[in-house]
């Protein structure tokens, strides 16, 4: 059994894993747990179980500022079967609709640019948010009928990839969406413009922010001895918040949650350094800084 280390400042961290496909986003916490021997550990966007790719997971007092990572673009590839769909809107889920797939490759370019003009999206039935207190995927499983909400999207980037000749009824694209956006329904939405159904069969996250998979490591890379060295840089995490570095008097101020001057920067959202460490997040507030979370 790994030995337990008290939680000082250098095991505050973030990490991005390169999720495979076939186990939870929590597996993924439950594993990092062992290798580090910290408890407190989350993520800042699940990744469903077929799904694989980018998980940025936060460790230590990090795991307070889940919240703004989570609000980065994502990019994913996926590939969608036409000509079924299924409940869940992926490879776990039961049939429950078939269709005839009409000829659809001279319609990819101007779907395509349909697509970066959607500006909502429906959640899916087997999805976390709540419905009149349940969760949604509690009230689909137990066969129940209700209205999918829809939600806000933005999709910033949109292209269709190379068909496969051997696999006609697969169609392959890249997006970046904006938080929130459920790939399963962009998939269904795009072979509804098909006159189709369909369900997603792969999904793989490549970037959140600016952090890519080419940041990422896997869990077999990872041992008790080494995962500090992974810790990706909090300037990567946070790119549009400027560093305000405190002195002394501020730094006391900041940690008693008090505000301090603004300064010349020009931003909503800044990182409070002292000695090049990161201690808290601050929000402006008219002429001044307040220290929205402290990391102690």
């Amino acid at each position: 059994m790994l030995s337990r280390p008290l939680l000082t400042r250098k095991n505050n961290a973030f990490l991005a894993i390169d999720k495979p496909a076939g186990i939870t986003s929590f597996a993924v916490i439950r594993e990092l747990r062992k290798i580090t021997g910290i408890r407190k550990i989350g993520h800042t966007g699940t990744l469903d179980p077929f799904a694989e790719g980018l998980l940025i997971c936060c460790i230590g007092s990090f795991t307070r500022l889940a919240s703004f990572c989570a609000r980065e673009n994502k990019t994913y590839t996926a590939t969608m079967k036409l000509g079924e769909q299924r409940d869940t809107g992926d490879p776990e889920g039961e049939i429950i609709a078939t269709a005839s797939i009409p000829e659809f490759k001279d319609k990819l370019d101007s779907l395509a640019k349909k697509a970066l003009q959607i500006e909502e999206l429906p959640v899916p039935a087997y999805s976390a948010v709540k419905i009149e207190g349940k969760r949604a995927y509690e009230l689909a499983r137990q066969k129940e009928q209700f209205n999918l909400p829809k939600r806000a999207v933005q999709i910033t980037e949109f292209e269709f990839l190379p068909l496969n000749p051997e696999k006609p009824e697969e169609l392959s694209y890249r997006c970046r969406v904006s938080k929130g956006t459920y790939i399963r329904a962009l998939s269904e939405w795009l072979a509804e413009q098909l006159n189709t159904v369909a369900y997603t069969t792969f999904l793989r996250r490549e970037s959140i922010g600016r952090i890519t998979l080419q940041n990422a490591v896997t869990l077999q890379e990872l041992n008790m001895d080494n995962w500090v060295d992974y810790g990706l840089d909090y300037s990567n995490v946070f790119p549009f918040f400027p560093c305000r570095n405190l002195n002394g008097e501020e730094f006391a101020q900041v940690m008693n949650g008090k505000d301090i001057a603004l300064g010349d920067e020009n931003a909503d959202n800044y990182l409070l350094l002292f000695n090049s460490e990161l201690w808290a997040i601050g929000k402006r507030n008219n002429n001044l800084i307040h220290p929205e979370i402290v990391l102690k």
